[in-house]
């Protein structure tokens, strides 16, 4: 069996947190030390790397998705975007969506959801201090 065979035999194993995986990479490592070796192994660790930030940056935009899709219904987005982030409705569509801007995926950055929580907030308690009286 070569390096690329036994590092392909770990994909399954990537991402269960398995002491199986830990012990079978050290094994690897100890086995296969020449220079062209380690570098196979460095973009093979990379490459499963990328690919669980990618699976993290999914599964943070579908969170956000779900939590979003009761107040979508009842708050205008079109509104949010443009009163909290003075942006239009298609700003704030791409980030919920992580279309692709300029080449990447769009994304909320830690500031952009600071701010739309805070938004959420603010309107919270606009509509809990509203008495409808006649």
């Amino acid at each position: 069996m070569t390096l690329k065979d036994e590092l392909q035999a770990l994909k399954p194993l990537l991402g269960t947190d398995s002491p199986e995986f830990y012990d079978r990479m050290k094994d690897i490592a100890t086995r296969y030390t020449s220079n062209d070796d380690k570098k196979v192994i460095s973009e093979f660790v990379s490459d499963r790397l990328q690919e669980v930030d990618k699976k993290i940056d999914s599964m943070e935009e579908n969170a956000i998705k779900l939590q979003l899709q009761e107040v979508a219904e009842i708050v205008s987005l079109s509104y949010l975007a443009k009163k909290y982030f003075n942006r239009s409705r298609s700003w704030l569509y791409q980030r919920l969506n992580g279309n692709i801007v300029n080449g990447k995926p769009a994304r909320f950055t830690e500031e952009e959801l600071a701010t739309f929580n805070n938004a959420l907030q603010d309107i919270s308690k606009k509509i809990g201090s509203l008495s409808i009286s006649h």
